[in-house]
């Protein structure tokens, strides 16, 4: 284990920092973080508006058109949304106007994805155009870069105001842009969309599937084991569990069972407790025999239970440690193959509501599948599932602290 770790930190530390450093993933990374505001504001309204009992769904039968118009405009949007986000936080990387980072990314969004008669196309201003959103978005502000750094644009005297200067400076980018994306969607008859989504499938494909997802949830830890935090991979994760999210709120609006397992509630059995699924390490540490690791756990229980906890990977420590990093990436591995078996065998009920990444164990399964009791006991059960498997390593790591206290006392 250790030669694994000394060859983790000189061959793979470098080059997971130098793919963290790369543009588009810090753009990408940044701006799937800033759209989970508004889908958790939707998944409000899909809950309501499905109900696991019967009298409340009667009850409040009055207020669910508010709640479904709660839905349509906000997870509805998704796709105009990340459009805008990416244009901000492109046109921000590349120290440009943000405004007009947002109207270039905007303005190529809607040229890239129009219908064949030219006129907007509806449909993908959802889940369906996140990922054209993505690459159009940031491709449109890259050219704006590029027009800026070449000097392609219309320069206004000094004593035009800054921005009114600015806007008139990318009247020639945006042109461009628009130009470039009009060309290949009306001029070639090239449906963007539909290429973007070929192109990304593969992707998707292997998210969407068991093995994706374990070996999703295995490099997490295993870079979080040696200090490279997991944020970049749910960025990635972020557009697929969005669009899953609502093609299963879908399904359950029509009467169907969900169909997609990777979600947003699976991601919080994934990560319960933070990654790792350390919130079986957190509960172990507070009963301690070690002064150290009870206070440790005092201290990092509360964060754990929104599955924030950098305070016991830090603290403990688990990066770098060959005792701990074990169950730190076996323990997330167990929580998806059981929850996702007994998911697909319709033993449990499935997630369709988009929930906070921070959501507590225990509530995160009764608000991800509406109600269903059996999914909200199931992520009780997998609490102790993640005590169980710390337990041998916890008790290890405790005797070796329990020895550095004790020479420390005698010192």
């Amino acid at each position: 284990m250790n030669r694994l770790l000394d060859f983790l930190q000189k061959r793979i530390v470098p080059m997971a920092n130098k793919f963290q450093q790369i543009p588009f993933i810090i753009v990408l990374r940044n701006s799937m973080l800033a759209i989970i505001p508004l889908m958790i504001v939707g998944a409000i309204g899909t809950f309501v508006t499905n109900m696991p009992f019967p009298w409340l769904n009667t009850l409040l039968e009055p207020v669910k058109p508010f709640f479904n118009a709660l839905t349509l405009t906000t997870s509805n949007i998704s796709g105009l949304v990340v459009a805008l986000v990416i244009g901000f936080n492109t046109a921000r990387h590349f120290k440009l106007d943000p405004i007009c980072g947002i109207i270039i990314s905007l303005a190529a969004f809607f040229a890239a994805t129009l219908t064949d008669e030219g006129a907007f196309n509806t449909e993908v201003f959802g889940a369906n155009g996140i990922f054209t959103a993505i690459l159009v978005g940031y491709l449109s502000v890259c050219i704006m870069h590029l027009c800026k750094k070449y000097n392609i644009e219309i320069k206004l005297p000094d004593s035009v105001p800054t921005n009114v200067s600015a806007s008139f400076s990318t009247i020639l980018s945006l042109a461009i842009s628009l130009a470039i994306f009009l060309f290949i969607r009306n001029g070639l008859g090239i449906d963007i969309n539909s290429v973007v989504t070929t192109i990304f499938s593969p992707m998707v494909n292997i998210l969407n599937s068991l093995p994706g997802l374990m070996l999703l949830s295995f490099c997490m830890s295993l870079f979080f084991s040696i200090g490279i935090n997991p944020i970049v991979f749910i960025g990635m994760l972020i557009p697929i569990l969005t669009i899953n999210g609502q093609l299963n709120a879908q399904a359950i609006a029509n009467g169907k069972i969900p169909g997609e397992l990777v979600t947003w509630g699976m991601e919080t059995i994934m990560c319960l407790g933070g990654t790792g699924a350390t919130i079986g390490l957190a509960l172990l540490l507070t009963q301690s025999k070690s002064q150290v690791f009870k206070k440790l756990g005092r201290m990092g229980l509360a964060p754990s239970l929104f599955n924030i906890n950098e305070p016991i990977v830090y603290g403990v420590p688990v990066i770098f440690n060959p005792i701990i990093i074990i169950p730190f990436i076996i323990t997330p591995l167990v929580n998806i193959a059981s929850t996702w078996f007994l998911m697909s065998n319709n033993v449990i009920g499935r997630a369709f509501i988009d929930i906070p990444w921070t959501t507590p164990p225990i509530i995160n399964g009764f608000l991800m599948s509406g109600g269903d009791w059996r999914t909200t006991i199931w992520t009780g059960i997998l609490v102790l599932v993640s005590v169980a498997i710390y337990y041998p390593f916890f008790k290890i790591a405790e005797k070796q602290q329990l020895i550095i206290e004790t020479t420390e006392r005698k010192d």
